[in-house]
């Protein structure tokens, strides 16, 4: 009974924020830009109060007793669209994090307000990480098992861990390369 209650709120809202005239749309886009002689400037952009990701939350790959790792393992399970992510871009991830001897659960992403945003850089992320993700593209999804001396290799509680990940990526900021900075204006 509540699946198709939820169903038919959803296909209600739907509809609803689909009805509107053409006109009002424009007004709106409008109303968002002030011209100021030869300027125009655009009004902030709203803020997102709530992500909500239509990735399925992988499960757990459960305990390797006795597995060792010594290697970086990638696994490609969705390639995804667009151009890679590169070293140096900026991503939004979606992902669990696992001790793939035990099986605990150590992070995840989903069921947070906002995805994970990082820059894929040596020394922001771990090296499995700087390692494992570029390549990727939008929608792509990857599993990579970290082994302890590309890990947290600064986390004592974590040093000697051999983590398996579970990823997509959600989107890409490309870095933008030095000789293409935006002139600053002094003066």
């Amino acid at each position: 009974m509540r699946l198709p209650l939820c169903c038919a709120a959803v296909v209600v809202a739907l509809v609803i924020a689909g009805c509107g005239s053409d006109s009002g749309s424009r007004t709106s886009t409008s109303a968002q830009q002030t011209t100021t002689g030869s300027s125009t400037t655009r009004a902030p952009a709203q803020r997102v109060l709530h992500y909500i990701t239509r990735e399925a939350k992988p499960r757990n790959p459960g305990p390797h007793p006795g597995a060792r790792v010594d290697q970086l393992v990638v696994r490609e399970v969705r390639r995804g669209v667009g151009p890679p992510i590169r070293v140096g871009d900026k991503g939004i991830f979606e992902f669990i994090a696992t001790d793939w001897v035990t099986g605990r659960p150590l992070e995840e992403s989903w069921h947070r307000r906002r995805p994970f945003e990082t820059q894929i850089e040596h020394g922001v992320v771990i090296d499995g990480w700087w390692q494992g993700i570029p390549g990727m593209r939008v929608g792509g999804r990857r599993q990579i098992i970290v082994p302890p001396s590309l890990g947290f290799t600064t986390n004592p509680l974590l040093q000697k861990a051999t983590t398996y990940f579970d990823v997509v990526l959600v989107q890409i900021t490309p870095a933008t390369p030095p000789g293409l900075a935006a002139p600053s204006s002094s003066g």
